[in-house]
């Protein structure tokens, strides 16, 4: 997988949508990223499956305060997952890790997203 390669996969689960982003995030992919989340999150909550995420850029660290500005004004939650040390790393050192709730799986991931604001 290049470095401009990114897999977005969403699935939805009752009223929630799950999505799985496998490579990296980074200018060639985040607006990617942005497009297909903030479609989902039109229609429902969001959980991000970030376990194959390789690599978060600046770009995509840009691309996950836009996704959590969406939420808001969506009035919908965004819920991370499976988050890869790398991932949670960039969160912490650019300030964003407050930006979502983390949820340690899927399953209380489900029950924060289907809990009103």
């Amino acid at each position: 997988m290049s470095l401009d390669d990114l897999v977005v996969s969403t699935e939805k689960i009752d009223t929630v949508y799950v999505t799985k982003l496998l490579g990296n995030l980074n200018n060639f992919t985040a607006k990617k990223c942005v497009n297909m989340v903030s479609n989902a999150l039109k229609h429902g909550s969001v959980i991000l499956d970030l376990e194959e995420l390789n690599m978060v850029t600046t770009q995509g660290i840009a691309a996950f305060r836009t996704l959590s500005e969406e939420a808001f004004l969506q009035k919908r939650k965004v819920i991370l997952i499976n988050l890869p040390l790398s991932v949670r790393q960039a969160f912490q050192m650019s300030g964003v890790k407050n930006l979502f709730p983390i949820a340690n799986n899927e399953e209380t991931a489900f029950k924060m997203a289907s809990r009103s604001k």
